[in-house]
Parts: structure tokens; C-alpha cells; sequence
């Protein structure tokens, strides 16, 4: 009896084994598969500056994105990402139902890498008093895999000296510039619904004194500027914690 027990418990443990390493060599299989795509959608729609680098012009840096020819392989694509101080680049789209996009990647594929999409209640414009953009914290840093970095670095203020969220639209690039980032809970106040001035500055103070970030800018909100909220996934695989970094709008510029 002891035998065929210990037997079964063999048995058992082995199939763990290989289911797991089944699924490894699957996840492996899917991100391969994302990081392809994107970098694809990187090289034939995002064109960059001279000798390949994103060179700055009055302010901007000389990313242009062909939103037009995007648009034809996905009509849900809003604008184009690019944040400097991570080298994050991306398509951005807006789910029509909750959840849409988080495990589907810009060409439609079922990936869990999924893609960088606006929520139901953002502004596809992003003209919106809060607008929020998700994407997954993936381990090899891709998606918003990098923005753990902005908290886990202990050495540099990654934030500090290049604080800017480039947003490519079919008409405008608008410079967002990151004021506070906090972790946070799934559903948390740091995801409200902004429609009017009184919800606009109390969730501006909510925002302030939730800031774990601690560089106090001198920054007014007199006048409401757009808020873009950049939110991801924070600690353990399942983890309801989330990670969100703050930003206003303080620049636009035009694309003829």
C-alpha cells in the first residue's frame, strides 16, 4: 500500500512537471509572438529621427507615427505612446467593452500580453478632464513592464530629470509631465470618473496626498489641465495592487 502510494504521489508530481513546462514553453511561445508584432507595428508605422535615434525639435521629440495607416489594421487605435525615459512605445487603443483588450494584442490576436488600451470611460481624444491608460506589467519589460522601475530604482530618479509622456494623435502631439504616482488598489479613487471642476480638484487633492513620489512640484491646476493616468499591475502574479503614475497635460504641438 505504501508503495502504491508513494507511486501515485510520483505520478502526480510528474504531471505538475510537464504541465507547467507546458505552459512556460506556451508563454514564451505568446510573448515571442507580441514582441514580433510590436516590433513590426514599430518599424513600419512609428518612424524615428536621424540614424534611427528620436531627436528632439522645440520641445518634441521627432516621432512620426502614421496613425492613418494604423488605423486601417485596427479602427479602435486612439494615438501612439512614447515615453522617453523608459523607451516605452506603443499603439494605443480603446476597448468598447470592459477587459476588450487585456489579453488581445493590436492585431486582434489572443495574447496575455495583450495591448496598451484606454478605458470605456476615457477620452479618445484625450481632451478628457482624467484619462486612464493600462497595460500589463510583463517581466521582461515590455508593455508597461518598465514603469516598476520608476519605484524599485534606488540609485536614480528616473522621473526626475525626463518626466514627459509623449501622446501621438491624428492631428497633435500633446507633452504630458509626470507630477506624483502612487501604489494603489484595483479600483481605487486613483481610477475616478472626472466630469466636472468640484470632481476635477478633489481628485487633484486625492491625488497629492496619496503622491509617494515626494518631489512636490510647484505645479498650479488653476486652470484644469487633461490628467492622463498610466496604471499597471504592482508585486505578485494575481496581486490586486497597481501602480499608477500621474501626469498633466503642459504642452501641444500641432502635426502638419
Amino acid at each position: 500500500m505504501k508503495n502504491k502510494i508513494r507511486i501515485a504521489a510520483v505520478i502526480l508530481c510528474v504531471a505538475v512537471i510537464i504541465f507547467e513546462a507546458v505552459n512556460i514553453v506556451k508563454d514564451k511561445r505568446e510573448l515571442d509572438s507580441a514582441l514580433d508584432e510590436y516590433d513590426n507595428i514599430r518599424s513600419e508605422y512609428a518612424l524615428l529621427g536621424a540614424e534611427n535615434n528620436v531627436e528632439e525639435k522645440d520641445g518634441y521629440p521627432e516621432l512620426k507615427v502614421d496613425i492613418e495607416g494604423l488605423k486601417k489594421k485596427n479602427p479602435d487605435i486612439t494615438a501612439w505612446i512614447y515615453m522617453p525615459c523608459l523607451d516605452i512605445s506603443y499603439p494605443v487603443v480603446k476597448e468598447t467593452e470592459i477587459d476588450e483588450y487585456l489579453h488581445k494584442t493590436f492585431d486582434g490576436k489572443e495574447n496575455y500580453a495583450g495591448s496598451l488600451f484606454e478605458d470605456v470611460l476615457s477620452d479618445e481624444k484625450f481632451c478628457g478632464m482624467h484619462d486612464m491608460i493600462f497595460g500589463h506589467n510583463m517581466k521582461d519589460g515590455s508593455m508597461f513592464g518598465k514603469l516598476k522601475e520608476i519605484y524599485s530604482s534606488k540609485d536614480i530618479d528616473l522621473l526626475k530629470d525626463n518626466p514627459y509622456v509623449y501622446i501621438y494623435t491624428e492631428d497633435s502631439v500633446y507633452r504630458y509631465e509626470a507630477f506624483a504616482y502612487e501604489i494603489t488598489n484595483a479600483g481605487s479613487e486613483a481610477y475616478s470618473e472626472v466630469t466636472n471642476a468640484d470632481e476635477y480638484d478633489a481628485f487633484i487633492n486625492r491625488v497629492l496626498s496619496s503622491d509617494q513620489w515626494g518631489l512636490k512640484k510647484e505645479i498650479s491646476f488653476d486652470e484644469r489641465p487633461s490628467i492622463l493616468s498610466l496604471s499597471t499591475c504592482s508585486g505578485f502574479a494575481g496581486s490586486k495592487k497597481r501602480f499608477v503614475i500621474h501626469t498633466y497635460k503642459e504642452g501641444q504641438k500641432e502635426i502638419r
